[in-house]
């Protein structure tokens, strides 16, 4: 199965060289530095409109009589029937039912022309100087390059798409039904000017605009998930604990807060919020994912720099009703996440993802402070259900050059393609043998490391490191894919 590039042109909208210093923790090695190519700024303003949607990436389900999208999404045939194509709840195509959303982006840009019929990977990393990316798109599709060697992936960056536009830095991707994206300011990186914003990337202009802001005046946020059953937005809030469930034009229909099970419907009334102060370890939560009728999260007991011998990192999932609210009574924890290589600690997931195989994928972020990051302590772990549980199964899915391991960054998805791939991103894929790749590798399905997987470095540059600057990913589906199965019965 052709899963992931064919070799042409790199696209891209605009790219000036720049000089780049990480003021992080200390490079892998001290003779390196750093560098990435900036972007320019546009502002842009974006509707919340349906429009056509792509047959990107798989065969998609043909348009409707009714001269529908092509996925039919949310449209009706003339007699008012469903069928063949039109989904059964909310805006999910069969292939994303009650698991992660995802259509094609369609930009109008004459610079994505050649992404229309390709599948796709959308990629959040942080910019340590000037304008540069934060948000880029790389076709994957096509057929495998040699393994273990940097592949100039196609690559695709519209000129809003950088560090000014987001504040300073955004971690949290989602995608929903029609292609539209949505990330998170985050401070995983450091300090960000608009902790309190959800951004949207339209599915046709390409153009960033506010989605929502939320109460926060400092930590932002985690990661975020578009429901396509409740055709709604959840965003794990770092200030007040609390997950937010937004409608699509931003308002809030819910909050969830993981510590008391309180759950409210609209904005919540947390005395003194927003005071700008990260909430409380064992309260936080990172990663959330909607999954046939509950809603999945991580809590953030530890992490490198606070380890908690009472405590391991965990997922956790709590019951959500027709409309996408949650019942607090409900919330059961379904695993934790043990310490890496016979370490007592571990560090806190930042996302997680659900495979048409059974699997639950989940990565960790190394960190040592609320926005303080590291690399190489984290990894990719693989859940499997069994006996009615999820049951870890361990780091199959091995991230990074061996001689520099544990580099998973926290992003994790898969492309759902028969013998697929899975895609983590990562710090020191290849550390000099022979390139400097920092970015996003894709390891087949049953896992293995960076010697049978594709690494694509996340700005093209080569020689330089990118340390701790990779964010999270995430891959449409194709309307022809198979949905993940139902979670295990206890």
């Amino acid at each position: 199965m052709n899963h992931r590039h064919h070799r042409t042109l790199v696209v891209l909208s605009l790219s000036v060289p720049v000089a780049c210093v990480v003021a992080t923790p200390p490079g892998d090695d001290p003779s390196a530095g750093s560098g990435e190519s900036g972007i320019s700024i546009t502002d842009g303003i974006t509707g919340n409109t349906e429009g056509s949607l792509s047959a990107s990436g798989a065969s998609a389900a043909s348009a409707s009589d009714t001269g529908g999208p092509v996925f039919d999404v949310g449209v009706e045939t003339a007699d008012g029937s469903a069928g063949d194509t039109m989904p059964t709840n909310g805006s999910c195509r069969s292939s994303e039912a009650f698991g992660a959303a995802g259509g094609f982006p369609a930009y109008t840009d004459p610079a994505y022309a050649s992404f229309l019929d390709r599948q796709v990977l959308a990629m959040t990393s942080y910019a340590y100087l000037g304008d540069e990316a934060e948000l880029r798109i790389f076709d994957i599709s096509g057929a495998p390059p040699p393994p273990n060697l940097e592949y100039a992936a196609p690559m695709y960056i519209h000129p809003s798409w950088n560090g000014s536009t987001f504040g300073g830095g955004i971690f949290g991707l989602t995608i929903d039904s029609y292609g539209n994206i949505y990330v998170a300011a985050s401070t995983v990186y450091g300090v960000n000017s608009k902790p309190d914003s959800i951004f949207k990337i339209d599915k046709d202009t390409a153009e960033v605009s506010t989605f929502a802001t939320l109460p926060n005046a400092g930590p932002a946020f985690g990661n975020l998930n578009y429901d396509c059953d409740s055709e709604t937005l959840r965003v794990v809030n770092h200030e007040d604990c609390r997950i937010y469930q937004l409608d699509m034009a931003g308002g809030v229909v819910s909050t969830y807060h993981h510590g008391t099970g309180d759950v409210t419907l609209g904005q919540s009334a947390d005395p003194g919020e927003p005071d700008g102060v990260f909430c409380p370890l064992g309260d936080r939560m990172w990663a959330v994912q909607a999954h046939y009728g509950r809603v999945y999260y991580s809590v953030w007991w530890e992490d490198g720099g606070r380890p908690d011998d009472a405590h391991s990192n965990e997922i956790w999932s709590v019951e959500v009703d027709g409309e996408g609210i949650p019942d607090g009574a409900t919330k059961q924890l379904e695993a934790t996440i043990p310490g890496l290589q016979g370490s007592t600690m571990s560090n806190p997931v930042s996302d997680l993802s659900f495979a048409s195989t059974g699997w639950m994928l989940v990565s960790e972020r190394t960190m040592y402070a609320d926005n303080a990051t590291s690399a190489h302590q984290s990894t990719t772990y693989e859940l499997q259900q069994m006996n009615g549980t999820w049951d870890n199964i361990g780091t199959t899915y091995v991230v990074g050059d061996p001689v520099i391991s544990n580099s998973a960054a926290g992003g994790v998805d898969h492309d759902f393609a028969e013998n697929g791939y899975v895609w983590m991103t990562g710090d020191a894929l290849d550390f000099g043998s022979p390139n400097i790749v920092y970015g996003v590798q894709g390891t087949p399905y049953g896992g293995g490391t960076v010697d049978i997987s594709t690494i694509i470095d996340h700005d093209g540059e080569i020689t330089q490191q990118d340390k701790t600057a990779m964010g999270d990913c995430e891959i449409p589906i194709p309307g022809d894919a198979m949905p993940p199965p139902p979670p295990p019965q206890g």
